[in-house]
């Protein structure tokens, strides 16, 4: 059982780095190339080998789940600290670019 598995210890340092980075790689590669790009590219852009990869995610479904699951708990997080907010135009600055479907910005279509 690796360090990342032991029920009651907190992993190591270096292995919640490796996952870190595996899982931000990963949605590089994902958004890129589409989820059926390599695995070991994953590995390879998150600065790690094939068999930290695999101690990580056994398979491409493990690997996504973990990548859905992260972004959930982040969009979670990010829409309780909106929810906080007062002011709706402060609640606006918290909206990525791009975001705001329907919103012309004094452009017609077809027009730079």
């Amino acid at each position: 059982m690796g360090a990342e598995e032991q029920p009651g210890r907190r992993p190591r340092a270096d292995v919640q780095r490796n996952r870190a980075a595996l899982l931000e790689a990963a949605q590089r590669q994902f958004r890129k190339f589409g989820v059926g790009t390599s695995l070991e590219a994953v590995a390879k852009d998150a600065g790690v080998g094939p068999g930290t990869m695999y101690r990580h995610f056994p398979n491409r479904e493990a690997l996504l789940a973990a990548l859905l699951q992260s972004r959930s708990e982040e969009l979670e997080t990010r829409r309780a600290d909106i929810a906080q907010l007062d002011d709706a135009l402060e609640r606006l600055r918290f909206v990525p670019p791009g975001r705001l479907g329907g919103v012309d910005h004094g452009r017609r279509r077809g027009r730079p």
